[in-house]
């Protein structure tokens, strides 16, 4: 479990949700591959649910999706929802998965990024349904990419509770 309680720990994954928003605004448009965008919000918070308990997930997948939805003009409420749900979901993993592994995030992205698209599609469909899980699909795959390096740097900036767990 990496660290959760104190304000030290609480301020570094407040700054590291923070961040990835930033990325998201400066630099997700840039990077485009192929029509697919990195999804940096839900990049750090995969790696912080997969690694931490449900709570502090929650209130992660809580300010990405405020954070997120400030940035694209959209519906708040789904996107907080959507994010939230995800990431409480997402946080289970640790009980199934080995966090020694980097190859551990693989599967968090995948299953945060299908379940947050997913809820938000549900909550406030758009019109263009196909559009919209393309965009979804290609953003995933490119999140997979960048999976293991981020987690590792989010390991780096939040350590594991015990050395025990420590990559």
């Amino acid at each position: 479990m990496l660290l959760s309680g104190g304000w030290r720990g609480t301020l570094r994954w407040v700054g590291l949700v923070a961040l990835a928003a930033v990325l998201q605004g400066v630099w997700a448009h840039r990077l485009q591959v192929f029509g697919a965008t990195p999804d940096f919000p839900l990049l750090v918070l995969a790696c912080l649910s997969v690694g931490t308990n449900p709570t502090t997930a929650a209130w992660a997948g809580f300010l990405t999706g405020l954070l997120h939805a400030s940035m694209l003009e959209q519906t708040v409420g789904s996107l907080i929802v959507s994010r939230t749900l995800a990431a409480t979901v997402v946080s289970h993993l640790s009980i199934t998965l080995s966090l020694r592994h980097g190859l551990c995030i693989l599967p968090a992205v995948v299953l945060l990024s299908l379940l947050a698209h997913g809820m938000l599609y549900l909550a406030a469909p758009l019109a263009e349904g196909g559009a919209f899980w393309r965009a979804a699909i290609g953003s995933m795959v490119y999140n997979m990419g960048l999976a293991i390096p981020a987690y590792w740097l989010v390991r780096r900036v939040l350590p594991p509770m015990r050395e025990d767990d420590a990559l």
